[in-house]
């Protein structure tokens, strides 16, 4: 009888144990399950979070666009072609008259194409000589209340002869 409660014992203990390195296995090996579909969850929840912003990135975009392309027809219709520059000569010299000023206008080098950033250019020589106040606001006129030019004056030089001024500048003015 003490043999076969031992043998019960042993074979309960055992049965036991064994059922508990069982589960214990069971359990290790769910929660490595686990943890490698959370990983993958996130994953997929980070990359669902990645593409809505995209689709809302995009959806502002094209909210956008419309407006982007009234400030372009704004800018064209404020910038001449490159072929309207011709007529910068007759415009200076309407201005020059109203001034009471001599100008002489070329232009020189060569042309900056336009590109999608910025605007194209090219350079100017500009000699004006007259009284110093008819000058003053010839420039003025010339380089801020242009109304179709758009003008940058990159240096000048100003000198006085004859109860005149003479200033020679070189710039810029722009076309699309």
């Amino acid at each position: 009888m003490i043999e076969n409660f031992r043998r019960t014992v042993i074979v309960g203990t055992s049965l036991i144990i064994g059922s508990i390195v069982i589960f214990s296995l069971i359990l290790y090996w769910l929660s490595g399950k686990l943890y490698d579909e959370t990983e993958q969850v996130s994953a997929n929840r980070m990359f669902i979070k990645r593409h809505s912003e995209l689709i809302g990135d995009l959806a502002n975009l094209k909210t956008t666009t419309a407006e982007v392309q009234r400030y372009k027809q704004a800018l064209d219709l404020f910038l001449p072609t490159k072929d309207e520059l011709v007529n910068v000569s007759k415009w200076l010299d309407g201005i020059s008259r109203a001034y009471q000023v001599n100008e002489n206008f070329s232009f020189q080098g060569d042309a900056t194409v336009p590109s999608d950033a910025e605007a194209g250019h090219i350079g100017f020589a500009l000699d004006v000589n007259g009284g110093y106040d008819n000058l003053v606001n010839f420039l003025k006129d010339v380089e801020f209340k242009a109304p179709r030019y758009l003008t940058s004056f990159d240096d000048f030089d100003l000198k006085r002869a004859a109860g005149n001024y003479r200033i020679l500048i070189h710039g810029r003015i722009f076309f699309r």
